[in-house]
């Protein structure tokens, strides 16, 4: 499958890392993110997290651990009493199922709508995009594109202590990011990035899972708005794919099994 791909501005880029760390040629590693906002946040069991705020104009980037052996199912939500409303805005869901027609332009059916949970007595939330889904100990990263304001974790389901990082991240300009070729491996959601691919080139990806179910792969432009599938896998298996791009972005993996992806 060959497809052109512009996304944003100036077309995306895409990322690799390493387990929660994306290192560069140059050495550069991240996080840290440069000019970004960071937010550590922590708590136990059931609850909802402090409020925090994102004011920057790329991706919010939430890396999340939980050392339980039971459901991790967290969400992200604005402060109760808070007007739910994105402003217009497209947010990326990754809940569903996501298409590309042939403008480049993104349909998404999401599963949010399936979450009518309640966090206390009388409190019924509606939450804006699933942060983590899992059993046992997780230890992933997804990227989220909401407007500016505040907001908080809605942890629905834990048995132990869990830890949540927040990266409001910059739209990053060129320059900024990992560069080809990039192995990285996990078994857990990750985010790979920010990669700059300089100019347009045609890029190759190679995505490999094992274990049951649906595995994806998303390219994802610099601010976090605009979102295709690069790979899409029912069971264990692989897939290749070759997309001519440019620009700055990050790739996002959405699987809880063993997983690994080459790009050149």
């Amino acid at each position: 499958m060959n497809r052109r791909t512009y996304l944003g501005l100036a077309a995306v880029g895409v990322a690799g890392s390493i387990a929660g760390c994306t290192e560069a040629t140059d050495g550069r590693e991240y996080p840290p993110y440069p000019d970004s906002n960071t937010t550590e946040l922590s708590g136990e069991r059931v609850e909802t997290s402090d409020v925090f705020e994102v004011s920057l104009d790329g991706p919010t980037l939430i890396e999340l651990e939980h050392e339980g052996s039971e459901n991790f199912t967290v969400v992200l939500d604005v402060p109760s009493g808070e007007n739910t409303d994105n402003g217009g805005n497209e947010t990326v869901e990754h809940g569903g199922n996501e298409t590309a027609d042939n403008g480049g332009n993104i349909t998404a059916d999401s599963d949010e709508s399936d979450l009518d949970i309640e966090v206390e007595e009388g409190e019924e939330i509606d939450p804006i995009e699933t942060v983590a889904a899992a059993v046992g100990p997780y230890n992933g990263r997804t990227l989220h594109s909401v407007d500016p304001g505040s907001y908080v974790l809605h942890v629905l389901e834990a048995d132990a202590e869990w830890n949540a990082t927040v990266y409001d991240l910059p739209a990053y300009d060129d320059g900024e990011g990992v560069e080809l070729p990039i192995d990285s491996e996990g078994e857990q959601y990750d985010v790979i990035g920010p990669i700059d691919f300089g100019e347009e080139s045609t890029v190759d990806f190679e995505f490999v899972a094992s274990g049951e179910g649906l595995h994806r792969a998303f390219l994802t432009d610099r601010t976090g708005t605009e979102s295709l599938t690069v790979a899409e896998i029912e069971g264990e298996g692989s897939e290749s794919v070759s997309q001519d791009i440019s620009g700055v972005g990050y790739l996002e993996v959405l699987t809880v099994f063993s997983w690994s992806l080459h790009i050149s």
